[in-house]
């Protein structure tokens, strides 16, 4: 993990570490936490948790956001364990966080 972080500020790093153990500003963990009414996503108005998975891969609210990071890393972009694990992802997944401007954070 290390590894992976080394070049990143403060703040980017407190990002991978809520996206790699779910601990996010999303509903489904603010929901399990009592700091939400529901786990589903408000943005899109679909029955689904909003959990990473959905925040990445999912969420039509996101897809401008999402075509732009599929454009850039291709078919890895599907693939949560890349876009966590790997550095050449690190700038692209920072860049669509900010782009939704879903999480409260600025990275």
């Amino acid at each position: 993990f290390l590894k992976l972080t080394g070049k990143l500020r403060k703040k980017q790093i407190g990002l991978y570490i809520q996206l790699r153990t779910g601990h996010t500003p999303l509903n489904q963990h603010l929901h399990r936490i009592n700091r939400s009414d529901t786990p589903l996503c408000l943005q899109c108005g679909e029955v689904s948790p909003e959990n990473v998975h959905h925040f990445l891969f999912q969420c039509p609210r996101y897809n401008r956001e999402r075509h732009v990071l599929r454009q850039t890393l291709r078919r890895n972009a599907t693939s949560l364990p890349y876009l966590l694990a790997n550095q050449e992802a690190q700038a692209e997944v920072i860049r669509y966080v900010n782009a939704t401007k879903r999480l409260s954070l600025t990275f």
